[in-house]
């Protein structure tokens, strides 16, 4: 197992591999990827999810004879995660997002929370994205801040076609890191 069960890098074993696409876990407290004490699923989990993208805003100085840039502020692209719907009785992503904005047959409440209550807590999570090499150990780990659905694609359905039931849900975060491991 010297090379981790990836693909070997370098010369004579020393220790790099290449990471592997399919080896990873996105995971949401409760909502996506999560498990219980006895390492049952108690939500949906992922099909396809992304590592953070990030651009730099960019401001631009007047010279003379000529214009320059300089990075400034970060901009945190939002990613998509897509899930397997599956038949769980009460739906994670719509209990996520009933923490926000409950709607029913009789009323709609929108929790906004306002100066003193600070952000909405349970809605707004952190979100955790592992990368894992051939025996199972992780190599990688991203924290995403500040986490919430953005969107939600139910998506649609289809009496011609027999595939899963799926649902994308773009993610918006405030910033992400990865954690040392």
């Amino acid at each position: 197992m010297a090379n981790r069960m990836g693909l070997q890098m370098g010369l004579e074993g020393d220790g790099r591999f290449c990471k592997r696409q399919f080896r990873w876990m996105f995971t949401v407290d409760k909502i996506i990827g999560d498990e219980d004490a006895n390492g049952s699923l108690q939500c949906l989990p992922p099909e396809k999810s992304a590592r953070p993208s990030l651009a730099f805003k960019e401001m631009n100085v007047q010279h003379l004879i000529e214009e320059v840039f300089y990075p400034t502020k970060p901009d945190w692209k939002p990613i998509t995660v897509t899930v397997f719907d599956l038949d769980l009785y009460n739906h994670p992503i719509w209990a996520w997002i009933n923490e926000f904005y409950f709607v029913s047959e009789s009323r709609a409440i929108l929790n906004v929370p306002n100066a003193k209550q600070g952000p909405l807590e349970g809605f707004i999570r952190q979100c955790t994205l592992k990368l894992f090499d051939g025996c199972g150990e992780t190599v990688e780990t991203w924290v995403y801040d500040d986490c919430w659905p953005q969107s939600v694609n139910f998506q649609p359905l289809d009496m011609t076609q027999n595939g899963l039931c799926m649902c994308d849900i773009t993610l918006r975060y405030a910033r992400a890191y990865i954690k040392k491991n």
